[in-house]
This record gives structure tokens, sequence and C-alpha cells, in this order.
């Protein structure tokens, strides 16, 4: 059956000759990611659970998990827990199929203390956090192949590729904090990159959580800041050699230790900040006021048959491989709209809008990306299997 593809040439400006643009990445220890994290990661092991017990996965969603944080007394020096963070899962699984019960809360809190611990250096998920598991009971129908599974929403996914300079240098020096400085100075994951371009100038406003127990005073505190300052910066003028890159962090700092970003943990859910699934990042990895996105929370959502994940993943897919694939388009947005009840492979509508390197988008490019556009969706079932091993960032 033929699908349903449409390729356009893109109308309006290109991105990058806009006059201006904003562009925001959370960091993985931000209280939205955290949750988001903890969402996929209870996806995750739940599937493989049942695959391993039950013989292949069973219905779930597990995408509404709700951080609420705790409390700390804290100086330079030092730091105590007064109150620990709070990780409610909430969602649908299916705890019993063929007779054969399912550890579902007892899988849920093992994921999410899994990947606080495997994500942040300083906060301990026994020590630091209480989870609680209050997902309830959704479809109990056992799933065996991609093929017997049709859409189960009416719902459409996204995504554009490639990363504009703005939107590269925000996530790049977000990835930079978190996996490269935090091994370098007294810093948390807790991490925030805006990135605002006018022109020519890109200002990057980072926020960094300080580790309050390893620094002895303000004045440690302020020769850290400067060291992590410095290195952003070197590494930020490197992600955007043509532009003129300011960094700046920490811009609420005061003059008194009480006017620092402290935290004991490396996050800001250990004081005050609470959080929840999908108020972060998109499955591009950032939040870009200036491009077409969905709403949907993919992050705990089913790999098999929800659409509001799937869609925006092979969205992003597409375009990658359209970009990679078809000679001289500079840049691919793609839409994916299903219809509940529908096979996955068949979307009511897929298209993608082009921006040609050189002047108008040719017949051959269109054609060469509607075959790409098919190829992916003739492959949807393999989405499911990358996302299973975490071989595709939801946030």
């Amino acid at each position: 059956m033929e699908r349903n593809i449409v390729v356009t040439e893109a109308t309006g400006r290109f991105i990058e000759d806009l006059p201006v643009e904003i562009v925001e990445r959370k960091g993985i220890g931000h209280p939205d990611s955290l949750c988001d994290g903890i969402a996929e990661r209870v996806s995750v092991e739940y599937t493989r659970w049942c695959e391993e017990n039950m013989g292949g996965p069973l219905h779930h969603n597990f995408d509404k998990v709700q951080l609420v944080a705790g409390d700390v007394d804290l100086e330079f020096g030092r730091g105590q827990i007064l109150r620990p963070i709070r990780i409610q899962i909430a969602g649908r699984g299916t705890p019993e199929a063929g007779g054969r019960k399912v550890p579902m809360d007892t899988i849920a809190i093992r994921a999410a203390k899994l990947h606080i611990s495997e994500t942040m250096k300083y906060l301990d998920p026994d020590k630091h956090v209480v989870v609680d598991c209050y997902a309830g009971r959704g479809s109990g129908e056992l799933v065996h192949t991609v093929d017997q599974i049709r859409a189960n929403d009416t719902s459409f996914g996204c995504a554009n590729w490639p990363r504009s300079t703005t939107e590269n240098a925000v996530f790049e020096l977000a990835q930079y904090l978190n996996y490269d400085l935090l091994g370098q100075f007294p810093i948390g994951e807790d991490i925030k990159v805006m990135g605002m371009r006018r022109g020519e100038l890109i200002v990057l406003t980072c926020a960094v959580p300080f580790i309050a127990p390893l620094l002895k005073d303000l004045g440690d505190y302020r020769e850290a800041k400067q060291g992590v300052l410095a290195a952003l910066q070197s590494f930020a003028e490197k992600l955007a050699p043509r532009h003129t890159v300011r960094v700046e962090v920490n811009t609420a700092d005061g003059d008194t230790p009480g006017e620092v970003y402290l935290t004991m943990t490396g996050t800001s859910a250990e004081m005050g900040d609470d959080g929840s699934v999908g108020r972060g990042n998109r499955v591009t990895g950032l939040i870009t006021p200036f491009r077409s996105g969905s709403l949907e929370a993919a992050a705990g959502k089913n790999p098999i048959s929800h659409v509001g994940k799937i869609y925006n993943v092979l969205s992003y897919l597409a375009a990658q491989d359209i970009v990679a694939q078809v000679q001289g388009v500079r840049e691919a947005s793609v839409y994916m709209l299903s219809q509940i009840g529908h096979p996955l492979d068949q979307p009511l509508i897929c298209t993608a809008t082009l921006t040609g390197r050189d002047g108008a988008l040719s017949e051959t490019q269109r054609t060469e990306a509607q075959k790409v556009l098919d190829s992916r969706l003739a492959r949807v079932h393999e989405v499911r299997a990358l996302m299973a091993q975490q071989k595709v960032k939801l946030y």
C-alpha cells in the first residue's frame, strides 16, 4: 500500500538568516530532565523484564513522573539533607498477564534508582531520595510483534535537522558541562544553557550548581566559577568561530555566601525546584521556540504503539537521513500524523519541508527525500529496538 508522503520546499527565511534566535537546553540533573530520564528508564526496565519473563513486552505508559523537591541545610564546607527529594512514579502498566504477576512497583523503583546512580555524581538515591510507585493498571494486551500493533492515539511528531549554529552551541556546551567539566571542577549536573543570537552575536547564559561541601568560602567559589567560565568561553568560541560569542555564568550571583548557586547534591531539586516529565528538552535534545515542535512527553511512553513517542523519534531520524542522503539539501523538517487504530507504518500524512543549498528544490531531491521517508516508515519497528537499547536520547 502506497504511503501518504508529501515533500515540499520550505517557505520563509532560513533560521540562520533570522535576526534573532533563542535556544535552551536543560542539563541531565535538572529536575525536569531527571523525571524524563527516570520515566524512560522505567519503561526500558519494565519492557526488558517482560521480554525475559513473559515472552514479549506488555502495554504501559510510565510518562507521569513527578519530583517533589526536598530541603537542605547548606553552607560552604558542609551540607545536610533535612527533607529528602521525593520521586513519584505514576502512569499505567500491566501488573499481571497470563496468570503471572509482574512486579511492577519493584521494577519501577529499582529503575529510578539506577537512573539516578548512573546520572548523578553527588546525589545518592538511597540517602537523599524517596521513590514511590503509584502506577495503575493499563491494558493487558501482550504484544508479540510490531506488525500486529496499530497507533494508540491520533497524534503527531516532528523534528528538524541539522542544528543551527546557535542550537549546536547550546547543546554541545551543555554536554561539555555535564560530561567533561564535571570531573574538573566542583560542580553538579543541574545545569542550564540559554542561548541568544542577535545577528552575529551569540550570548550563552549558563546556570551551574557548585558543590558547597567542596568549597571553603566565597573566594574559593569565585575562583572555581572563573575557571568554569574560562573553560566554557574557550570551548564555545570553537563551536561558533564565525560569531562573536559571550558566555556568562550564574548571572544572579551576589556578594554574599547566600547569593551564589550552591548545592550539596548537584541539583536544585534538593532545595525547592520540582520537576515533571515533558517540561524539558524535546526529542531533539533542545527547547527551540523558533522551530516547530510537539508537546508530547516522549519519555516513559511505551515504545510499541505510542505515536507520541515513536513518531517524534522517527521524524528526527528521518530528518537526519534526508540531509545525509539527499544531495544538496541544507535542512529538513519532518512531520508525521497518525490516526488511532491505523498501522504505524501508514500515517495519515508524512511530510517534509526541505531547504536546498542552491536555490529551488529539484524534482530529483523531492523524489529521493520521499524514498528516505518511505524507507524509514517501512522500518518503523527499528525505533523500538533503538529505544530498548537506550541508543536514542529523548530529552
